[in-house]
Protein backbone atom coordinates (compact mmCIF):
# COMPACT_ATOMS: atom_id res chain seq x y z
CA UNK A 1 0.00 0.00 0.00
CA UNK A 2 0.92 3.56 -1.10
CA UNK A 3 1.57 6.49 1.47
CA UNK A 4 -1.31 7.98 -0.09
CA UNK A 5 -3.04 5.21 0.47
CA UNK A 6 -2.82 4.99 3.81
CA UNK A 7 -2.90 8.95 4.21
CA UNK A 8 -6.90 8.43 3.05
CA UNK A 9 -7.44 5.37 5.32
CA UNK A 10 -6.61 7.22 8.32
CA UNK A 11 -8.68 10.07 6.97
CA UNK A 12 -11.97 7.89 7.04
CA UNK A 13 -11.36 6.36 9.86
CA UNK A 14 -11.00 9.29 11.43
CA UNK A 15 -13.85 10.77 9.50
CA UNK A 16 -15.74 7.61 10.57
CA UNK A 17 -15.00 8.07 14.54
CA UNK A 18 -16.41 12.02 14.20
CA UNK A 19 -19.16 10.53 13.07
CA UNK A 20 -19.75 8.08 15.44
CA UNK A 21 -19.17 10.21 18.40
CA UNK A 22 -21.47 12.50 20.01
CA UNK A 23 -20.70 15.94 18.77
CA UNK A 24 -20.52 17.85 22.73
CA UNK A 25 -23.65 20.35 22.93
CA UNK A 26 -22.70 23.79 22.33
CA UNK A 27 -23.38 25.84 25.45
CA UNK A 28 -25.92 27.94 24.49
CA UNK A 29 -27.17 31.31 26.24
CA UNK A 30 -30.11 31.65 27.60
CA UNK A 31 -32.94 33.73 25.94
CA UNK A 32 -32.94 36.46 28.53
CA UNK A 33 -36.80 37.93 27.00
CA UNK A 34 -38.17 34.49 27.81
CA UNK A 35 -36.65 33.86 30.58
CA UNK A 36 -37.90 37.27 31.84
CA UNK A 37 -41.34 36.63 30.41
CA UNK A 38 -41.66 33.10 31.84
CA UNK A 39 -40.49 34.86 35.34
CA UNK A 40 -43.22 37.12 35.14
CA UNK A 41 -45.77 34.88 34.17
CA UNK A 42 -44.26 32.68 37.46
CA UNK A 43 -44.63 35.55 39.99
CA UNK A 44 -48.04 36.30 38.95
CA UNK A 45 -48.95 33.12 39.40
CA UNK A 46 -47.00 32.70 42.97
CA UNK A 47 -49.14 36.01 43.72
CA UNK A 48 -52.42 34.23 42.68
CA UNK A 49 -51.69 31.29 44.43
CA UNK A 50 -51.14 33.32 47.83
CA UNK A 51 -54.09 35.49 47.18
CA UNK A 52 -56.19 31.79 46.90
CA UNK A 53 -54.65 30.64 49.95
CA UNK A 54 -55.47 33.87 51.97
CA UNK A 55 -58.73 33.81 51.03
CA UNK A 56 -58.80 29.65 51.98
CA UNK A 57 -57.41 30.04 55.62
CA UNK A 58 -59.62 33.23 56.58
CA UNK A 59 -62.80 30.55 55.45
CA UNK A 60 -61.75 27.72 56.76
CA UNK A 61 -59.12 29.01 59.43
CA UNK A 62 -56.49 27.03 57.96
CA UNK A 63 -52.97 27.08 60.84
CA UNK A 64 -49.09 27.07 59.86
CA UNK A 65 -48.99 23.84 61.46
CA UNK A 66 -51.80 22.34 58.60
CA UNK A 67 -49.33 23.74 55.96
CA UNK A 68 -45.73 22.61 57.19
CA UNK A 69 -46.51 19.52 58.99
CA UNK A 70 -48.89 17.16 57.35
CA UNK A 71 -50.52 19.10 54.47
CA UNK A 72 -53.58 17.61 53.08
CA UNK A 73 -56.27 18.24 50.01
CA UNK A 74 -56.31 21.71 48.53
CA UNK A 75 -53.55 22.94 51.07
CA UNK A 76 -50.95 20.38 50.40
CA UNK A 77 -51.62 21.11 46.35
CA UNK A 78 -50.79 25.03 46.93
CA UNK A 79 -47.72 24.26 48.99
CA UNK A 80 -46.72 21.53 45.95
CA UNK A 81 -47.49 24.37 43.58
CA UNK A 82 -45.90 26.91 45.40
CA UNK A 83 -42.70 25.16 45.95
CA UNK A 84 -42.45 23.87 42.48
CA UNK A 85 -42.57 27.60 41.27
CA UNK A 86 -40.06 28.93 43.67
CA UNK A 87 -37.65 26.46 42.62
CA UNK A 88 -38.06 27.73 38.89
CA UNK A 89 -38.02 30.95 39.42
CA UNK A 90 -34.67 30.77 41.77
CA UNK A 91 -33.28 28.69 38.19
CA UNK A 92 -34.47 31.73 35.90
CA UNK A 93 -32.28 33.93 38.26
CA UNK A 94 -29.54 31.79 38.12
CA UNK A 95 -30.09 31.35 34.09
CA UNK A 96 -29.91 35.55 33.80
CA UNK A 97 -26.99 36.24 35.76
CA UNK A 98 -24.95 33.29 34.41
CA UNK A 99 -24.48 31.80 37.71
CA UNK A 100 -25.17 28.07 38.83
CA UNK A 101 -26.87 26.88 41.30
CA UNK A 102 -25.55 25.21 44.31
Amino acid sequence: MSEEEVNQDDIKTEEAEQENNETPEVEKKPDKKALEKERKEIITKMLRIQKEFMELERKTGVTEKDIHHNPQGIVKEYKEEHEKLANRLVDIAHALKGSIRT
